[in-house]
């Protein structure tokens, strides 16, 4: 009797962190479900899943029949637009109509090794772009996913980031993903300077600093070491591109703050391309306008050293990575800036 006394609060516990998560799509194989946690969330169908579903923020939502947004219990879904660009309010029978929200995409696809260190690189489309040569770059020491775990822009514009955060962070299979190294960015959904954007696609530029220092803040338990990438050129438009400029600046200085080190994306690309705008980089018209297939591969490989130093020195002590960080910025200036280490 003595025995269940002890052991039986643990069996509770278990119980209710099981009964409280839904599998949207029972019987696949672990790494190809999704789970929504029933106490404020909803497993809906979603069209830039890889695994078919997301994750609604509201219980008993109402899963929009546009196959991109939700609403919470008790109202209907109104859309405006169509495909990956509509927009939905939510209208109750009787009151104030709200606005419907973007499903989540959820988390990294495959579970965390147990031999190597893990790098997550959660960020938008450019970033999908070039995991997989990083993945290639760091196969030595790292095991490399993207999250999410999607098609289309990724983590998208800061507002999405935000809300879906924890489903960003989440497995499939319902685990919290706790990596070595967390390689993020937000910026390039972010270039609206009218209006508010499309939830999930795009969002205004006066929100990003706000929200993208709730984002790193909320990122810090999450790993050892964080690192930001500064958002890429976009080398068609100067005028889109002087935007990106703001944000970047906005965006080191929040991460100067909390000394998080980053990387310079921009800069690098337009050292390779030349200044903005220009027609064609790398033999590819419009590249990185915003995005470049022939680029990524060389994206990636242009910052490796950095790379293999987050990966390799999680124990390492402050004075010893800022050597190694000045010895990278000697020999890789056009693709870092100078910052701390975050720990």
């Amino acid at each position: 009797f003595f025995f269940f006394a002890m052991i039986a609060p643990v069996l509770l516990l278990l119980f209710l962190a099981t009964a409280t998560a839904t599998v949207c799509n029972g019987g696949q194989p672990a790494f190809n479900v999704t789970n929504c946690p029933a106490d404020h969330s909803t497993c809906c169908k979603y069209k830039w899943s890889t695994a078919e579903y997301g994750c609604c923020p509201f219980p008993n939502a109402v899963c929009c029949a546009n196959g991109y947004t939700c609403c919470p219990s008790g109202t209907k879904c109104m859309d405006q637009g169509s495909s990956w660009s509509v927009t939905t309010t939510c209208r109750p029978d009787s009151g104030v109509d709200t606005p419907g929200k973007q499903v989540c995409k959820i988390g990294a696809q495959f579970p965390l090794s147990t031999t190597k260190k893990n790098v997550l690189v959660l960020g938008d489309s450019v970033s999908i772009g070039y995991t997989p040569y990083l993945t290639t770059e760091l196969s030595d020491v790292a095991f490399v996913q993207h999250t999410p775990w999607s098609s289309d822009g990724g983590a998208c514009e800061t507002a999405y980031g935000l809300q879906c955060l924890e489903f960003f962070l989440t497995s499939p299979g319902g685990d919290t993903l706790k990596p070595d190294v967390i390689m993020f960015n937000f910026g390039l959904h972010n270039l609206i300077t009218n209006g508010s954007g499309v939830p999930g696609q795009s969002g205004n530029t006066s929100v990003y600093a706000s929200q993208l220092e709730q984002i790193t803040k909320a990122l810090v338990p999450h790993a050892p070491k964080l690192v930001f990438g500064l958002t890429s050129a976009f080398m068609c438009s100067k005028e889109t591109d002087d935007i990106v400029i703001m944000l970047n600046t906005q965006a080191k200085a929040i991460m100067d703050k909390y000394s998080i080190p980053t990387f310079n994306m921009h800069d690098a690309i337009v050292q390779k391309c030349g200044a903005v705008p220009q027609p064609e980089c790398l033999g590819e018209k419009e590249c990185f306008c915003p995005h470049c297939p022939p680029g990524y591969s060389w994206l990636a490989r242009s910052l490796p050293a950095r790379s293999h130093t987050l990966a390799n020195t999680r124990s390492h002590t402050l004075a010893h990575t800022r050597s190694n960080t000045l010895t990278h910025a000697r020999s890789h200036p056009h693709a870092y800036t100078r910052s701390h280490t975050h720990t």
